[in-house]
């Protein structure tokens, strides 16, 4: 297998059969969790003029900048809220706008199938890789504006403990670094994690309590290349 890892989306990356996007904090949980719910898909949005573009009698519109709601906008970036309000998700298309993860995201998207990963669906990403028999991945980072991201490099490691296992494995020097931080306790991330911090600071809690809950949903959002529209497991 070759594996690579990216910690940050404005790094060269290489060509790869799948891109695992990773915004632990808070946008690939926000994606598992809404479709989780009953929405029916998730388009990725560049910035909140474009995600009102989009916007129909159908769609919801998530998002924050510099962690707090958009104006305008029917819920933050916030996997709590969307538990909360559950029943107004179902059968619903949702846009999300966010900081890191939206560039992350359409960033991979551009260059080839992608997957939207958290700790809250670690699991049910690595049997689907598994099952698929994926053996060309990029992991990418979403980080924090311009700044890598703890937790996001620790969720890559917890997949890469994994996958690592099963073939002879290529990694680039990100993903040995990654690796070595797989085993670090949840609680000892969530706590030296700077973003974390941030949105414990400004009491934000309950995303924190969910988005480390790993393995807690069984939803594998993925796009197809240039699609950016996040479904739970379409074949591909």
């Amino acid at each position: 297998m070759r594996l690579y890892t990216y910690f940050l989306p404005d790094e060269n990356i290489e060509p790869h059969k799948y891109y695992i996007v990773i915004d632990t904090l808070r946008a690939t949980s926000t994606i598992a969790t809404a479709l989780s719910v009953g929405a029916s898909h998730i388009v990725v949005a560049k910035n909140p003029e474009e995600a009102f573009n989009l916007k129909d009698n159908n769609t919801l519109l998530l998002g924050e900048k510099n962690a707090l709601k958009i104006s305008g906008f029917d819920y933050s970036n916030s996997p709590s809220e969307i538990l909360k309000n559950a029943a107004v998700f179902k059968n619903k298309k949702v846009v999300l706008c966010t900081t890191n993860g939206s560039k992350a995201l359409i960033t991979a998207n551009f260059r080839g199938i992608t997957i939207a990963t958290s700790l809250l669906n670690l699991k049910a990403v690595l049997q689907y890789l598994l099952a698929k028999k994926v053996d060309d991945i990029g992991f990418i980072c979403s980080g924090n504006e311009g700044n890598i991201s703890l937790e996001d490099v620790f969720t890559a490691g917890r997949m890469l403990s994994v996958l690592s296992k099963q073939d002879i494995t290529y990694f680039n020097d990100e993903s040995y670094i990654a690796l070595n931080m797989a085993n670090i306790p949840h609680t000892r991330i969530l706590q030296y994690s700077t973003h974390a911090q941030k949105l414990k600071k400004i009491g934000l809690d309950k995303d924190l309590a969910i988005c480390f809950n790993e393995g807690l949903l069984n939803v594998v959002p993925i796009s197809k290349m240039n699609k950016n529209e996040f479904k739970s497991k379409i074949d591909i």
